[in-house]
């Protein structure tokens, strides 16, 4: 067993590249024979050693995967593979920002800040008598501690912590207004807790006012889990129903988790009947979003309940907990019910987030490892040919990777037209979109309670506020339901199309191994066959490793980081959120729609807004059929500066692109790669300058380390598979 724990080593590879191909097939052939139980359950014990949940572990097998990932970019060196070479840096570089960020949302006074003050186990963020302004407070790790101020004018300062009361919250008067001028405080701290590469996110409260509630939301997109905080004494307000059913996206709801604080001011035996109530509220709530937004008999709203599962819950007390860590007293922390609630936040950012982030790396490494593998049996297998030979197949060669550029072209043009049919489908939800919102905004009119006192002079500038409030949020729901429905259509879509490129991912597999067999022996090539018919099957050790999996992820582990290939097993659970990370598509995207719908309602009834006294000696049917009349005006203003359809156009186009993107410098990474190693074999030839001895040695000792770096990969690749279909 090696010495870096959570990804084991395994047995050393043979000398030559054939060799080990050959040996593995013997494994195969002794699997099918009638070994195949002994092969799983070596492979079931293998998975049982890897762990890469909880912080510590899970930095490890980051670490882990640098170091394996940085050793075979030193192979790629030496092999002159400038494309892996590229490929394992974008990885590379993914890990070194790799982060957990966490939000804490909820209502004014209901505990956000002690939540965040017991988690870091110092009181660091001011508990306020009053809300704070529109304005996020973040805290991450530093050996020194201080707090950078950014200006909403994008000037920024440094201050001490002890001033940040100065600059964010609504204490005094002068604190107040320097509190409208600032964007963000980010608090650096020596705490433990954010030492593991975790980031806390204080949002504004979402009861103090549209422009706070607004500041929370764009932060969810970009967050790993969002920690909602409810009262126990009092729980589900207006707001905190309506964050619920209304404004958190639909897609960001698998990573919300609840906690009930104040449980100490219950009476024990009160306690879970109380949080089972919550528990019950919040699926009822949740499940309403869904059904809403797509509908009870919809692939999505039921790929939407399984995601879903249990609702995650946890009842505890701050004030207990951040009392027992100052004050060192682990029985007080342990009645406060805190340890548990931080050991479930931990093993969810790190295995079930995790499990997203860890694949693309381990996918790296696989289709990486087969480059290597590859590129040495090449040069193994030319080391003796002559220059004649040699310099025929190596037009042959050529002649094949210029046709292979040939179909990929002809293969984007079909994303292409893919993305063309996929926006053209959206059209009728396009155009139904503004007779919706006209729909819902008269509804709510006529809906709306009035009295004849409401319509007194007095009164008619509240009445009016208010029902203008009341449109303004049917307007702001259902387009936001209808821009849900688009972004899962285009989920969908884009899905469908990365399983639909299996066929071309197959191809280019066959069409690159062809130009391996042209210059590798028949017998090399029906083993390499043979490896890639039953590899996927059968846990083999040895260099098979880099093809176990590759039946199970495809080519498509190596064009889009084994996104694609586990595409139709969990797409329905984790949809685009599995292809983002992997694909480079912005993490904002699914988002750009909503946030366009929102900007647009808060917009709606600006500055020329005048209903006001005009309709004061209407009775209630006349006074709401000539609001009707002026909010049918408004949205006509609004439908008229309408770049719905471009977004929605552009968020198509972006998504396959991104697609094709990746596809294309993956698959011209490879292609550049043999034919930039067949250049150099044949200038090699040409100047004699091979030694031979010293190759096969430098091979040997390549290959023993791949052996070994594939088999890791492996085996926590299984894991992640389990994590993520589970």
């Amino acid at each position: 067993m090696s010495d870096r724990p959570f990804y084991p080593d395994q047995a050393p590879a043979e000398e030559t590249a054939d060799a080990v191909l050959e040996q593995i097939s013997g494994d195969a052939d002794a699997a099918e024979a009638g070994d195949v139980e002994a092969a799983e359950e070596g492979k079931a014990a293998e998975t049982q050693t890897a762990s890469f949940s909880g912080f510590l572990h899970y930095k490890q097998t980051v670490t882990n995967l640098i170091t394996d990932l940085k050793k075979l970019r030193e192979f790629s060196e030496k092999l002159n593979l400038e494309g892996n070479i590229s490929s394992i840096d974008e990885i590379l570089d993914r890990l070194s920002r790799d982060s957990f960020s966490v939000a804490i949302v909820g209502e004014f006074k209901r505990g956000k800040s002690t939540v965040i003050n017991a988690l870091l186990g110092k009181n660091i963020l001011p508990v306020d008598v009053l809300p704070t302004t529109a304005t996020l407070n973040k805290i991450t790790y530093s050996v020194t501690p201080f707090v950078k101020i950014e200006y909403k004018d994008g000037r920024e300062e440094q201050i001490e912590i002890d001033q940040l009361n100065n600059y964010v919250t609504k204490l005094t008067k002068e604190s107040e207004e320097v509190a409208k001028t600032v964007k963000e405080a980010v608090v650096y701290y020596p705490i433990n807790y954010c030492k593991n590469g975790v980031t806390i996110i204080d949002t504004p409260g979402l009861n103090d006012d549209a422009a706070m509630t607004e500041v929370t939301m764009s932060v969810l997109p970009q967050i790993d889990a969002a920690l909602m905080v409810i009262m126990a004494q009092a729980p589900f307000s207006e707001s905190e129903r309506d964050f619920l059913e209304n404004k958190i996206i639909t897609s960001d709801l698998g990573r919300v988790l609840f906690i009930v604080t104040g449980i100490d001011l219950l009476d024990e035996e009160d306690v879970d009947r109380v949080l089972d109530n919550i528990r019950s509220r919040i699926q009822e709530h949740v499940l309403k979003k869904a059904a809403d937004t797509f509908g009870t008999d919809s692939r999505e709203y039921d790929a939407y309940r399984q995601k879903l599962g249990q609702i995650q819950v946890y009842g505890l007390s701050a004030k207990q907990a951040l009392k027992a860590k100052t004050k060192g007293d682990p029985e007080l922390l342990e009645r406060s019910c805190f340890p548990a609630f931080e050991a479930a936040l931990e093993k969810f950012l790190s295995e079930d987030r995790g499990a997203v982030t860890l694949s693309a790396p381990v996918s790296r490494i696989k289709a990486s490892s087969l480059e290597i593998v590859k590129a040495i049996q090449l040069r193994q297998s030319t080391l003796e040919m002559a220059a004649e030979e040699f310099d025929e197949k190596y037009q042959e060669a050529l002649a094949e990777i210029e046709r292979i550029r040939q179909e990929r072209t002809q293969e984007f043009a079909t994303i292409n037209a893919n993305a063309q049919k996929t926006f053209d489908e959206l059209i009728p939800m396009l155009q139904d979109y503004w007779p919706s919102v006209e729909e819902a905004a008269m509804d709510a009119v006529d809906s709306y309670p009035l009295t004849g006192e409401d319509l007194k002079k007095k009164n008619m500038d509240a009445t009016v506020e208010s029902l203008t409030g009341a449109v303004k949020n049917a307007v702001s729901r259902t387009g936001q339901r209808v821009a849900e429905r688009i972004q899962a259509f285009i989920n969908s879509a884009l899905e469908n199309e990365a399983e639909r490129l299996s066929d071309f991912e197959a191809s280019f597999f066959n069409a690159t191994q062809k130009i391996q067999n042209i210059f590798v022996s028949k017998e090399s090539g029906a083993v390499l066959d043979s490896i890639i018919g039953t590899a996927g099957n059968y846990f083999i050790p040895g260099v098979g490793s880099v093809y176990a999996g590759f039946k199970e992820a495809g080519w498509k582990g190596a064009l889009l980081g084994g996104a694609v290939g586990l595409a139709g097993t969990v797409a329905s659970a984790y949809g685009l959120g599995f292809l983002i990370p992997v694909l480079s598509i912005p993490i904002t995207w699914p988002a750009l729609i909503i946030a366009g719908i929102a900007a647009g309602a808060i917009g709606l009834f600006g500055a020329k807004w005048a209903v006001g006294k005009a309709f004061a000696n209407d009775k209630i049917e006349k006074f709401k059929t000539n609001f009707k009349e002026a909010v049918s005006k408004e949205l006509s203003n609004l439908r008229a500066q309408d770049s719905l359809t471009d977004t929605v156009r552009d968020q198509v186009n972006s998504a396959f692109n991104a697609l094709k993107d990746k596809i294309n410098t993956e698959t011209e990474n490879i292609l550049n790669d043999t034919q930039n190693q067949l250049t150099r074999i044949k200038v090699e030839m040409a100047q004699k300058e091979t030694d031979n001895a010293h190759m096969q040695e430098e091979y040997a000792d390549i290959l023993k380390a791949t052996d070994e770096i594939c088999l890791r990969a492996e085996t926590l690749g299984r894991q992640l598979i389990e994590v993520l279909t589970k």
